[in-house]
């Protein structure tokens, strides 16, 4: 149960990928060069556009994302336990979210109409089935990072979980440390790498991606105005990438997508400080434009998913209350008391626990 108290409406809240190298590992000139989907959140008054600020989360009574293994964990009353097989839950993203969203910062995703699955943990528009190859694209939280032992990667446990479903599936990786959105099919051109040709074989595609374009912005202190043009760049190469990922001219025999939104560290506290090697990455002081930012790059990912049909998890969402704010019981997401943090010391990479729950995560929204 999620036990919170009042907060300010005068705080604004950003998701920022930081680029910050993870510390206490082993050092080397391939040290991380920037975050992944994740980062932290700032603060302030104002600036929020839509339906950025104010308001309850609303419609559906789903139960909360969170740390459940089976149905939805929390408090909802429409939680599904179990796998289920996909759509018919009569859950709401905005059901499923209502601990995440009863505050400050709300996201509509339910103006989207995508279907939820039954474990609150993302979308169910893919009846996911005969998988013959897994590819992995995007950060640094896909490509892992020290100090998690590389066999704890969530990459790694997924695979395995995969492979235990679809034993002779073939994996591939092509993300990369600093990844950012235009390098699916621009800069880094990581489609192009692990798909040259038409792919023949029924295809898995795992995703994270967006924190290092939010870092940019955060990083040169954009207005609204100012990263509009950004965000709407940012969007648009999520959406044709996804496109590409999605068509049956490339893929002929089928693909499946499932791409994570972005988190912080923050837990929507916006206090820049509370990882104490925050500093390392430069980052100070407020983002005022932060909570227009975040609820435009949010809704835009679940628009990409309703116009594709791939599928979006809630990383965000269900880390949120898991930063290094977790123990303040005003918090918008405050999960209870003895909450574990799950991010490491380089502020924005998961810890094993972290990497864990990503992989059931994305595991569940495969299985269903």
């Amino acid at each position: 149960m999620h036990i919170k108290l009042g907060r300010s409406v005068g705080v604004v809240a950003m998701a920022l990928g930081l680029g910050v190298p993870a510390c206490g590992g082993s050092s080397d000139d391939a040290a991380p060069a920037g975050g992944g989907s994740g980062g932290v959140a700032t603060g302030g008054g104002g600036g929020a556009s839509g339906a950025a600020t104010g308001g309850a989360a609303g419609a559906g009574s789903g139960g909360a994302a969170g740390t459940g293994t089976g149905g939805a964990a929390g408090t909802g009353t429409g939680g599904v336990a179990g796998s289920g097989t996909g759509g018919g839950t009569g859950l709401t993203a905005n059901g499923c979210l209502k601990d995440e969203y009863d505050g400050v910062v709300y996201v509509n995703y339910d103006q989207f109409n995508v279907p939820v699955g039954s474990h609150c943990e993302g979308t169910n528009q893919q009846d996911i089935q005969g998988v013959e190859r897994l590819v992995f694209l995007g950060d640094s939280i896909t490509a892992g990072t020290p100090p998690t032992p590389a066999g704890q990667f969530y990459r790694t446990q997924l695979t395995n979980m995969v492979k235990q479903k679809w034993p002779n599936v073939q994996v591939d990786d092509c993300s990369a440390w600093g990844a950012q959105v235009e390098d699916f099919l621009g800069g880094g051109k990581q489609i192009a790498k692990c798909f040259p040709s038409t792919e023949q074989k029924k295809t898995l595609v795992i995703i994270t991606m967006g924190g290092n374009d939010l870092a940019s912005m955060a990083k040169a202190k954009k207005t609204a105005s100012e990263a509009s043009g950004q965000i709407a760049q940012v969007l648009a190469d999520m959406k044709a990438a996804v496109e590409w990922l999605k068509s049956p001219t490339n893929f002929p025999n089928g693909s499946y997508v499932i791409f994570a939104n972005i988190y912080e560290y923050t837990d929507l506290f916006a206090d820049l400080s509370s990882c104490p090697t925050g500093l390392v990455a430069g980052f100070s002081g407020e983002w005022l434009a932060g909570t227009s930012v975040l609820v435009q790059l949010r809704e835009g990912y679940m628009s990409i998913a309703k116009d594709t049909g791939a599928d979006m998890m809630f990383l965000g969402e269900t880390f949120c209350g898991h930063g290094f704010k977790a123990g303040d019981a005003s918090g918008q997401c405050y999960r209870g008391p003895n909450t574990p943090t799950w991010f490491d010391i380089s502020c924005i990479h998961p810890t094993p626990d972290g990497h864990s729950q990503i992989a059931k995560m994305f595991m569940d929204i495969v299985n269903e």
